[in-house]
This record gives C-alpha cells, structure tokens and sequence, in this order.
C-alpha cells in the first residue's frame, strides 16, 4: 500500500498542513471539485461544471448534468470508488451534494457533503 503525503493550507492559521493518504485524497477531489471548469492555467478541462449549476431549475437535465460530473471527477482520481451521490436543492441558490465514497487503498468509507452556493443580488 503506497502512501501518499501532500501539503495543505485550507484550515490552517499559519503555514500549512501535512496530509496523508485519505485526508489528502480527500482533500485532493474537494479542490477537483470547487475549482471551476476552465479555472486551471493550461488545463482548462480540469474542475467542476457544479458552481455553474446553483441557479438551474433541478430537472432532469440538470441533475443528469452534475451527476455526470460528480462520476467523472471521481474516476479522475484512481484512489476513489464512488458508491452513492445524492443531490438537492434547499433553496434557488443553492446546490447541495452528498457522495459516499469508498477509499480504494483500505477500503474505507468516507462521505464528501459539498455546497454550492450563489450570489444573489
């Protein structure tokens, strides 16, 4: 079993954190998922479509649509099998996501729960 170590800012108050393993995968597929598509210097197919999502009705197209790209960031990331994803909307600028994960190298479940949110003038 390989171990992977990595760094991490968010949630720190000075400097930043060593993670490891499934807290850096983890880590790893929230940044995949709250950067927006198109937002990466020379690689404009990495990031979510989601945040672009909060202001769509949730029909069948819509949800098609971030399910699909909830499956495709997680297929990105060969340490994750993803079990299960439910979405919703609380309210009309707001998109909500729970997946249950599970980690491939141990066998770990684990649940991401994401919230997108818009401005609303």
């Amino acid at each position: 079993m390989a171990t992977y170590i990595g760094y991490s800012s968010i949630g720190s108050v000075i400097g930043s954190k060593i993670l490891t393993d499934a807290d850096l995968a983890k880590r790893d597929l929230m940044n995949h998922f709250y950067t927006r598509k198109g937002e990466r210097v020379q690689n404009p197919q990495f990031g979510s479509i989601l945040p672009e999502l909060v202001f769509e009705p949730l029909d069948y197209t819509t949800e098609r649509a971030a399910l699909d790209d909830v499956t495709r960031i997680i297929k990105s990331d060969p340490r994750w099998i993803e079990e299960e994803t439910l979405l919703s909307k609380p309210d009309d600028h707001t998109l909500t996501i729970r997946v249950r994960l599970r980690y491939k190298d141990t066998g770990t479940a684990e649940e991401l729960y994401l919230t997108f949110t818009g401005e609303t003038e």
